[in-house]
């Protein structure tokens, strides 16, 4: 169930998640795995890609170019990461661009609902540029603050475009490594 309106969660729905997260950090996968097994509080699924990433993709090549790269020679497409990346549904927009999109979850309910939304609408995201084609939706299942999952990207793991809207966000704690990243 998504928040009423994900765009602006309330004050009920932020403090929810506070205390949900009031635990030590070792633990927030886990707590990241139960809101989706439970799936009746998850506000900040906003049940559509977003619309001002949409917005960047559709109008502002002049900021993050095409979907192809000049790689040792040759041409290939470039590769997107989505960490935190929920459904899936920025993934699968990426995708629809060309890219080679991954997404990435902590919770392996999560990854299901990835691959349920990819199998079930993925038809609402058709190519966007004929020419270009459309690249490869891949979710992975791990911590984006480890390297495990980097293994199963190609490339080493590298990525030309990273699109995060939910990593640095609350819920952090303070000594979470988010917090600290962010100062």
């Amino acid at each position: 169930m998504a928040a009423t309106d994900p765009n602006n969660p309330t004050t009920d729905e932020r403090a929810r998640l506070r205390a949900h997260f009031d635990v030590a950090p070792t633990s927030h996968p886990d707590r990241w795995n139960k809101l989706w097994d439970a799936g009746n509080f998850l506000p900040w699924d906003r049940i559509t890609p977003n619309p001002a990433f949409v917005d960047l993709l559709d109008q502002r090549k002049d900021l993050i170019g095409d979907c192809f790269v000049e790689d040792a020679g040759k041409r290939r497409r470039k590769r997107a990461l989505v960490p935190g990346c929920g459904r899936g549904y920025d993934v699968l927009l990426l995708a629809s661009y060309g890219y080679d999109a991954y997404g990435l979850e902590v919770s392996e309910t999560a990854i299901e609902r990835c691959i349920e939304e990819k199998n079930v609408n993925g038809n609402k995201y058709p190519v966007r540029d004929e020419a270009a084609g459309t690249g490869e939706s891949t979710f992975l299942n791990g911590d984006f603050f480890a390297d495990a999952w980097s293994k199963e990207v190609a490339g080493g793991g590298t990525f030309e475009l990273i699109y995060d809207y939910t990593v640095f966000s609350p819920p952090c704690v303070p000594g979470d490594i988010c917090c600290s990243t962010l100062g």
